[in-house]
């Protein structure tokens, strides 16, 4: 009975939604901010991969290396969190199906994780400690007014 109260004490001390998708948000910016800095750092790698994948040359690969930079930080400060997580959920999948059938399931299981990580923070919004929220508190609407009693479904 003592250790039922104390675990559901301690569980409802750690029970914030807010608090788990900034810890998501932040981990999951960081892989995308160190993989596009690595990307920028070694371009001319990069686009002959690119090439190499029949997924263009320069151009994406500069666009996917500053996409991951820029991306991964704003994603970090939950600057426009659900817009970059689409654009990562989407690299990430054709990732996995460019790359993933030179490495068999090893190839799959990152960039399938940071798709479905990404996915997921579309869903649930970048929540409450960000810095530019675009989803109303309400009824997680893109740009709606709630915060201002203005929400279009209320």
């Amino acid at each position: 009975m003592l250790m039922k109260k104390i675990f559901n004490r301690v569980s409802r001390m750690c029970y914030d939604h807010g608090l788990g998708l900034l810890v998501i948000r932040v981990a999951t910016g960081l892989v995308f901010f160190i993989h596009g800095y690595d990307k920028l750092q070694a371009i001319d790698g990069t686009i002959r991969l690119m090439q190499l994948l029949g997924l263009g040359g320069a151009g994406t690969a500069y666009f996917i290396a500053w996409l991951e930079v820029v991306g991964g930080i704003a994603l970090m400060l939950g600057i426009a969190a659900r817009l970059f997580s689409v654009l990562f959920g989407i690299e990430m999948t054709v990732a996995a199906f460019s790359i993933g059938n030179t490495y068999g399931f090893h190839g799959y299981e990152m960039p399938l994780l940071l798709a479905a990580i990404s996915f997921g923070l579309v869903l649930a919004g970048s929540g409450k400690f960000s810095i530019f929220k675009m989803e109303c508190t309400y009824c997680g609407g893109m740009l709606c007014r709630g915060a201002s009693g203005e929400c279009s479904i209320r």
